[in-house]
Order: C-alpha cells, then structure tokens, then sequence
C-alpha cells in the first residue's frame, strides 16, 4: 500500500513566530530530496505560516519517522543560527492510497487554528447531504461513511449521523473518515493548527465540494493562498496533487483564486467588538 505523509513542525519563526525562514525550509527540502528513491519516492516543503510542512509520499512500511527526525534536527541547527527557537512541536497525518495507478489528494494547511477545527469540516463533507451533493447524486456516497473520532469510538452515517453531531458537541475529535469498504477517505491531525488530508474521485466528494465545504463560515477558517497563510487569525490553504507512481504532481494553489475574494471578505473579524 502507498501512502502520503504529511509532516507539520514550528522550529520558530518571524516576527514572534509569524513565517518561517526559507533557510528552514530550503534545509528540509535539500535533506528529502537526497531521500528520493529510497526511504520516499517523492517530496514537497513549503511553509504553513511560521511552521515548515513536509508533504511526502511512500511505501507501507518505509521508515518515515526516523527519516523526520533527521530532516527535524538539520532544521533546528538553521534555525537556531538564524536565531529562531521554537517550541519544536510536531504532527504528522498520513493517508493511504489504496490505488496502484493514482489519486487526487488535497493538502489542507491552516495558521491560527485550534484542535477539532476540521471536525465540522468532515461532518458536512461526509455526512450531510445539504452541504455535499455527491451524498446524493453519486451511489457510492450515498452508501454512506465511518468517523473514527479519538478514543476509537466510531460512528456511521447515515444511521448515526445525529450520534456523531452530539458526539462533537460534547467536545469529540474526528481523526479519520472512512468508506465502508474500509478505504480511508480523509485523516486530520489532532493538534493545533492541524493538516487534513483528503481524496477526490468517485465515491468520495469532488474537489470544488471540498474547497468550499472548507472555506464555509460554520468552519470558521478564512481561505488564503499559501503565501498569506499566517496566523493573525484562524486561516486554511489548500494544496492540490495529482499522485500518480507515487510521484507528486503539483501543487495547485487552489485557494488562490478570486472566487473567493468574497469569502475572504465576509469571514475578516470586526476591527473592535
């Protein structure tokens, strides 16, 4: 089975840990390119605001973890002589790519967001027929999902559509949604300012779908271009990827796009309240 991997790590950044260096950046980027072809077939490194983001893809069983590690303690020693500290803190989320041929998978990074933010996100997008019309119009969606939330309760819709809301009310996390043929469709980490990953293709919700289910008000994420992703308030970018052969095609800036001028416009806060 091949996987994406996605690496998100705040080494410091500036002013106050606002952007992060390219110098970080290009430190991680130059450490997983001499990787290609062994541990990962193929990479990406960008910034998400003042953290670094690794996106990668691989085999099952490939020794990513070790591999961060090393990529983590380059980029401390460039940040550290930049003079940037900081906190160190790390997540990764992976997703499983069940096709041999390809997939179309969407990145989401987000700046100033809490733990839970893509919750609500997954709910419309997976279980809520109103806000994603392939649950409708598309058979294989409209057999329905599994939310494996944290603590490993597990929900289904349509049937336990209601149980799942109450269960995030009562403050549950959703890590993963699944189709029930068990193939994984989307993973979110369960930190601050989390990644989701996520396919697109039939059975699953098409591209365009996501983008807005994600820059809705009820998320409460103002959607950017990765260049204005920093953390003055809670924000998502949005990378697409073609994967085919394990190798990345992209990205696409996808929230770089006037179509949502007007969201961004509506979802700035008050200046005062």
């Amino acid at each position: 089975m091949n996987k994406v991997t996605v690496l998100t790590a705040d080494l410091g950044g500036y002013p106050a840990g606002m952007r992060a260096h390219p110098l970080v950046v290009e430190r991680a980027a130059k450490a997983l390119r001499a990787e290609h072809g062994g541990v990962i077939a193929d990479s990406f490194v960008t910034r998400a605001g003042g953290k670094i983001a690794c996106v990668v893809t691989h085999s099952d069983g490939a020794e990513v973890g070790a591999l961060f590690g090393g990529v983590l303690s380059a980029c401390r020693e460039t940040a550290e002589e930049t003079g940037l500290i900081g906190p160190g803190d790390t997540e990764t989320v992976t997703l499983p790519l069940e096709e041999e041929a390809g997939a179309e998978v969407l990145v989401f990074l987000t700046a100033g967001a809490g733990a839970g933010a893509w919750d609500h996100v997954l709910a419309g997008l997976y279980a809520d027929p109103f806000t994603s019309p392939g649950l409708v119009g598309d058979s294989l969606m409209r057999i329905g999902f599994e939310f494996v939330c944290e603590g490993g309760a597990a929900f289904r819709s349509p049937e336990e559509t209601y149980t799942l809301l109450a269960h995030l009310e009562d403050g549950g996390r959703v890590r993963e949604v699944r189709r029930k043929d068990r193939e994984t469709a989307a993973t979110a980490g369960a930190g601050t300012d989390p990644a989701l990953l996520l396919r697109a293709g039939p059975g699953l919700p098409d591209v365009v779908t996501a983008l807005g289910v994600a820059a809705a008000p009820r998320s409460g994420l103002m959607p950017v271009s990765l260049c204005d992703l920093a953390p003055t308030r809670p924000k998502t970018a949005c990378l697409g990827f073609s994967v085919r052969d394990l190798m990345l095609i992209g990205p696409a800036d996808l929230y770089d796009d006037p179509a949502y001028e007007r969201v961004r416009a509506h979802s700035r806060p008050p200046l005062w309240s």
